[in-house]
């Protein structure tokens, strides 16, 4: 299965199957409303023909990449100190049939921090 960002420099090949996707609502996923499915980084194949731009916050465990050209939020992948068999790709960087066929899993990022049905 292959995503991109809107300009296409950043592509996202998975290996496997989609499985559990997420939506968070923590300050910065809420501002980036991204539904994020997870993998181990060997199972992600990212073919970017521009350098990403990552912006890290909070607990420095994850940098969040962007394309520097159209902006798209695509991808995080774990800092030194993240868990380094654990990545997330925006799944919204799919076709739209793609996110449709998804269950997604709400988690309160912002308060409780756990997970909830909408």
């Amino acid at each position: 299965m292959t995503g991109s960002c809107h300009c296409g420099n950043v592509t996202l090949v998975l290996k496997q199957k989609i499985e559990l996707v997420t939506r968070c609502n923590c300050s910065v996923c809420y501002r980036y409303g991204a539904i994020w499915a997870y993998f181990s980084p060997k199972d992600v194949f990212i073919d970017s023909k521009v350098e990403t731009r990552t912006y890290c916050y909070g607990d420095k465990h994850i940098d969040f990449h962007h394309c520097v050209v159209c902006g798209c939020l695509t991808h995080y992948t774990p800092t030194a100190i993240g868990n380094v068999d654990r990545m997330a790709v925006n799944l919204t960087m799919f076709a739209p049939e793609v996110v449709e066929q998804v269950h997604v899993r709400y988690f309160d990022g912002a308060k409780s921090w756990t997970f909830y049905e909408k």
